[in-house]
């Protein structure tokens, strides 16, 4: 369940920081870098870097 709700959050929180062509912009990926971080600190997944890097990763590709 806490998955699910983790997920639900990054989900909104990316397609509001987002724009077109962030990957591709320093301000993009500094945008999408702390909004995640801040996500993941609301569940206190902050300090795992491979699920951070696994789950930026994705965004990266998906979004």
């Amino acid at each position: 369940m806490i998955v699910a709700r983790i997920v639900k959050d990054i989900d909104e929180i990316v397609k509001h920081v987002r724009f077109p062509d962030w990957q591709n912009t320093t301000q993009g990926e500094r945008e999408v870098w702390v909004a995640l971080r801040r996500t993941l600190l609301k569940y206190r997944f902050h300090t795992v870097q491979e699920l951070f890097d696994k789950v930026h990763g994705y965004i990266r590709q998906y979004y």
